[in-house]
Protein backbone atom coordinates (compact mmCIF):
# COMPACT_ATOMS: atom_id res chain seq x y z
CA UNK A 1 0.00 0.00 0.00
CA UNK A 2 1.31 3.46 -0.89
CA UNK A 3 2.13 6.00 1.81
CA UNK A 4 -0.73 8.27 0.72
CA UNK A 5 -3.25 5.43 1.00
CA UNK A 6 -1.87 4.51 4.42
CA UNK A 7 -2.26 8.09 5.62
CA UNK A 8 -5.82 8.22 4.33
CA UNK A 9 -6.62 5.11 6.35
CA UNK A 10 -5.00 6.56 9.49
CA UNK A 11 -7.03 9.76 9.16
CA UNK A 12 -10.15 7.82 10.08
CA UNK A 13 -8.66 5.04 12.21
CA UNK A 14 -8.77 6.71 15.60
CA UNK A 15 -10.97 6.77 18.64
CA UNK A 16 -11.91 9.98 20.39
CA UNK A 17 -12.66 10.75 23.99
CA UNK A 18 -12.56 13.73 26.31
CA UNK A 19 -10.86 14.38 29.63
CA UNK A 20 -12.73 16.69 32.02
CA UNK A 21 -15.02 17.54 29.06
CA UNK A 22 -12.51 19.96 27.55
CA UNK A 23 -9.38 18.05 26.51
CA UNK A 24 -10.03 16.29 23.20
CA UNK A 25 -7.96 13.10 22.88
CA UNK A 26 -7.38 11.23 19.61
CA UNK A 27 -5.98 7.70 19.93
CA UNK A 28 -4.69 6.36 16.62
CA UNK A 29 -4.27 2.77 15.45
CA UNK A 30 -1.29 0.88 16.89
CA UNK A 31 0.26 0.65 13.42
CA UNK A 32 0.55 4.44 13.42
CA UNK A 33 3.27 4.87 16.04
CA UNK A 34 7.03 5.35 15.96
CA UNK A 35 7.83 1.68 16.56
CA UNK A 36 5.58 0.45 13.72
CA UNK A 37 5.68 3.22 11.14
CA UNK A 38 6.63 3.13 8.37
CA UNK A 39 5.52 -0.47 7.77
CA UNK A 40 8.42 -2.77 8.55
CA UNK A 41 9.63 -0.68 11.48
CA UNK A 42 9.93 -2.94 14.54
CA UNK A 43 11.55 -0.79 17.22
CA UNK A 44 12.19 2.91 17.71
CA UNK A 45 13.94 5.12 20.25
CA UNK A 46 13.73 8.23 18.07
CA UNK A 47 11.04 10.14 19.98
CA UNK A 48 13.15 13.26 20.62
CA UNK A 49 14.07 13.54 16.95
CA UNK A 50 10.49 12.90 15.88
CA UNK A 51 9.08 15.62 18.16
CA UNK A 52 11.64 18.13 16.89
CA UNK A 53 10.96 17.20 13.27
CA UNK A 54 7.23 17.77 13.82
CA UNK A 55 8.05 21.21 15.25
CA UNK A 56 10.37 21.95 12.33
CA UNK A 57 7.76 20.99 9.72
CA UNK A 58 5.00 22.97 11.42
CA UNK A 59 7.34 25.96 11.30
CA UNK A 60 8.32 25.39 7.67
CA UNK A 61 4.77 24.99 6.42
CA UNK A 62 3.20 27.66 8.61
CA UNK A 63 0.57 25.17 9.76
CA UNK A 64 -1.95 26.59 12.22
CA UNK A 65 -3.69 23.86 14.21
CA UNK A 66 -7.18 25.09 15.03
CA UNK A 67 -8.60 21.57 15.21
CA UNK A 68 -6.17 18.65 15.24
CA UNK A 69 -8.96 16.21 14.41
CA UNK A 70 -9.62 17.99 11.10
CA UNK A 71 -6.01 18.55 10.04
CA UNK A 72 -4.80 16.01 7.45
CA UNK A 73 -1.70 18.19 7.05
CA UNK A 74 -0.77 17.54 10.68
CA UNK A 75 -1.06 13.78 10.14
CA UNK A 76 1.13 14.03 7.03
CA UNK A 77 3.72 16.03 8.99
CA UNK A 78 3.73 13.44 11.78
CA UNK A 79 4.13 10.57 9.30
CA UNK A 80 7.03 12.31 7.55
CA UNK A 81 8.65 13.08 10.90
CA UNK A 82 8.44 9.46 12.05
CA UNK A 83 9.97 8.20 8.80
CA UNK A 84 12.80 10.73 8.86
CA UNK A 85 13.31 10.51 12.62
CA UNK A 86 13.68 6.74 12.55
CA UNK A 87 16.07 6.98 9.59
CA UNK A 88 18.27 9.63 11.24
CA UNK A 89 18.28 7.77 14.55
CA UNK A 90 19.32 4.50 12.90
CA UNK A 91 22.19 6.33 11.18
CA UNK A 92 23.30 7.95 14.45
CA UNK A 93 23.36 4.61 16.26
CA UNK A 94 25.08 2.82 13.37
CA UNK A 95 27.83 5.46 13.25
CA UNK A 96 28.28 5.29 17.03
CA UNK A 97 27.78 9.05 17.39
CA UNK A 98 26.24 8.67 20.85
CA UNK A 99 26.91 6.24 23.69
CA UNK A 100 23.21 5.66 24.35
CA UNK A 101 20.10 5.49 22.14
CA UNK A 102 18.07 8.14 23.98
CA UNK A 103 19.01 11.55 22.61
CA UNK A 104 18.94 14.74 24.63
CA UNK A 105 17.49 17.87 23.05
CA UNK A 106 20.99 19.23 22.42
CA UNK A 107 22.17 15.98 20.83
CA UNK A 108 19.11 15.75 18.60
CA UNK A 109 19.43 19.35 17.42
CA UNK A 110 23.13 18.91 16.67
CA UNK A 111 22.93 15.52 15.00
CA UNK A 112 19.71 16.38 13.15
CA UNK A 113 21.68 18.93 11.15
CA UNK A 114 19.85 20.73 8.36
CA UNK A 115 16.67 18.80 9.08
CA UNK A 116 16.31 20.81 12.31
CA UNK A 117 18.01 24.01 11.19
CA UNK A 118 15.09 26.34 12.01
CA UNK A 119 14.76 25.48 15.68
CA UNK A 120 16.46 27.35 18.49
CA UNK A 121 16.37 26.39 22.16
CA UNK A 122 14.99 29.17 24.33
CA UNK A 123 15.47 27.59 27.74
CA UNK A 124 15.29 24.30 29.61
CA UNK A 125 15.21 23.02 33.16
CA UNK A 126 15.34 19.64 34.90
CA UNK A 127 13.01 19.10 37.86
CA UNK A 128 13.57 16.54 40.61
CA UNK A 129 10.07 16.05 41.98
CA UNK A 130 6.88 14.10 41.37
CA UNK A 131 5.66 15.31 38.01
CA UNK A 132 2.05 15.77 39.10
CA UNK A 133 3.18 18.14 41.84
CA UNK A 134 4.55 20.95 39.70
CA UNK A 135 4.20 20.29 35.96
CA UNK A 136 1.36 22.72 35.29
CA UNK A 137 2.81 25.51 37.43
CA UNK A 138 6.28 25.23 35.90
CA UNK A 139 4.90 25.36 32.36
CA UNK A 140 2.74 28.35 33.29
CA UNK A 141 5.74 30.18 34.72
CA UNK A 142 7.75 29.62 31.55
CA UNK A 143 4.85 30.72 29.35
CA UNK A 144 4.49 33.92 31.36
CA UNK A 145 8.16 34.74 30.80
CA UNK A 146 7.94 33.85 27.11
CA UNK A 147 4.98 36.09 26.34
CA UNK A 148 6.65 39.08 27.98
CA UNK A 149 8.95 39.16 24.93
CA UNK A 150 7.99 36.42 22.44
CA UNK A 151 10.47 35.54 19.71
CA UNK A 152 7.86 33.78 17.57
CA UNK A 153 4.14 33.15 17.30
CA UNK A 154 4.84 29.46 17.89
CA UNK A 155 6.47 27.92 20.94
CA UNK A 156 7.32 24.23 21.23
CA UNK A 157 7.98 22.38 24.47
CA UNK A 158 9.60 18.98 24.87
CA UNK A 159 8.69 17.08 28.01
CA UNK A 160 11.25 14.37 28.67
CA UNK A 161 10.72 11.77 31.38
CA UNK A 162 11.03 8.01 31.90
CA UNK A 163 13.00 7.65 28.66
CA UNK A 164 10.23 9.20 26.53
CA UNK A 165 9.86 12.59 24.86
CA UNK A 166 6.53 14.22 24.03
CA UNK A 167 5.69 17.54 22.37
CA UNK A 168 3.50 20.47 23.42
CA UNK A 169 2.67 23.01 20.68
CA UNK A 170 1.63 26.50 21.77
CA UNK A 171 0.17 28.66 19.00
CA UNK A 172 -0.75 32.16 20.06
CA UNK A 173 -3.07 32.69 17.10
CA UNK A 174 -5.35 29.81 18.08
CA UNK A 175 -5.26 30.15 21.88
CA UNK A 176 -4.77 26.39 21.80
CA UNK A 177 -2.20 23.91 23.05
CA UNK A 178 -1.71 20.69 21.10
CA UNK A 179 -0.03 17.61 22.58
CA UNK A 180 1.70 14.89 20.54
CA UNK A 181 3.19 11.57 21.65
CA UNK A 182 4.52 9.23 18.95
CA UNK A 183 4.77 6.12 21.15
CA UNK A 184 2.22 3.32 21.22
CA UNK A 185 -0.21 3.37 24.15
CA UNK A 186 -1.66 -0.11 24.36
CA UNK A 187 -3.19 -1.26 27.62
CA UNK A 188 -5.06 -4.40 28.68
CA UNK A 189 -8.41 -2.69 28.11
CA UNK A 190 -7.25 -0.83 24.96
CA UNK A 191 -4.68 -3.07 23.23
CA UNK A 192 -4.67 -1.36 19.82
CA UNK A 193 -3.66 2.21 20.61
CA UNK A 194 -0.80 3.83 18.73
CA UNK A 195 0.26 7.47 18.88
CA UNK A 196 -1.93 10.06 20.56
CA UNK A 197 -2.81 13.69 19.91
CA UNK A 198 -4.64 15.84 22.45
CA UNK A 199 -5.80 19.42 22.20
CA UNK A 200 -7.47 22.04 24.36
CA UNK A 201 -7.66 25.78 24.90
CA UNK A 202 -4.73 27.30 26.73
CA UNK A 203 -6.88 28.11 29.77
CA UNK A 204 -7.35 24.35 30.20
CA UNK A 205 -3.62 23.62 30.29
CA UNK A 206 -3.87 22.26 33.82
CA UNK A 207 -6.42 19.67 32.67
CA UNK A 208 -4.09 18.65 29.84
CA UNK A 209 -1.24 18.18 32.32
CA UNK A 210 -3.50 16.13 34.59
CA UNK A 211 -4.58 13.97 31.65
CA UNK A 212 -0.94 13.35 30.70
CA UNK A 213 0.09 12.22 34.18
CA UNK A 214 -3.02 10.10 34.79
CA UNK A 215 -3.79 8.56 31.39
CA UNK A 216 -0.35 8.42 29.77
CA UNK A 217 2.16 7.94 32.58
CA UNK A 218 0.02 6.08 35.09
CA UNK A 219 -2.42 4.09 32.96
CA UNK A 220 -0.43 3.44 29.76
CA UNK A 221 3.10 3.14 31.12
CA UNK A 222 2.34 2.29 34.77
CA UNK A 223 5.14 4.57 35.87
CA UNK A 224 5.68 7.31 38.43
CA UNK A 225 7.86 10.16 37.15
CA UNK A 226 10.07 11.68 39.85
CA UNK A 227 12.34 13.56 37.43
CA UNK A 228 11.52 15.36 34.20
CA UNK A 229 12.89 17.98 31.85
CA UNK A 230 11.12 20.82 30.08
CA UNK A 231 12.86 22.23 27.00
CA UNK A 232 11.39 25.14 25.05
CA UNK A 233 12.18 25.88 21.40
CA UNK A 234 11.05 28.32 18.75
CA UNK A 235 11.54 28.70 14.97
CA UNK A 236 14.17 31.27 14.08
CA UNK A 237 12.57 32.30 10.78
CA UNK A 238 9.09 33.14 12.02
CA UNK A 239 7.25 36.26 10.91
CA UNK A 240 7.37 39.20 13.28
CA UNK A 241 5.49 38.60 16.49
CA UNK A 242 4.00 42.08 16.20
CA UNK A 243 5.63 43.69 19.22
CA UNK A 244 5.70 47.47 18.87
CA UNK A 245 7.25 50.05 18.98
CA UNK A 246 10.47 48.18 19.78
CA UNK A 247 10.54 44.70 18.29
CA UNK A 248 12.26 42.03 20.38
CA UNK A 249 11.33 38.99 18.31
CA UNK A 250 14.77 38.67 16.72
CA UNK A 251 13.42 38.10 13.22
CA UNK A 252 14.84 41.19 11.46
CA UNK A 253 11.42 42.79 11.18
CA UNK A 254 10.78 45.61 8.75
CA UNK A 255 10.61 49.09 10.21
CA UNK A 256 7.11 50.41 10.66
Amino acid sequence: MSLSLLLNSYLSSYTKNYFENNVKVLWYNQEFSQSRFPPGQTISEACTLICLLVAQRISQTGLIIYDAEKSPKLIAIIAEAMIEGNTIHAWIVKKGLVSHPYLSTEEALRLGGKSLSLLREWTFQVFHEKIQRGLYQHISNFLHKWYLAPKSKNLFMLLITCGRTVLFIFQEKTYMVTFFDSHSHSTITNPNRGLVIAQTYIENLEHLCNWYTKDILNKCYNTKANQYELAFLYPSNSPCCGCDPVCNCGNHCKKQ
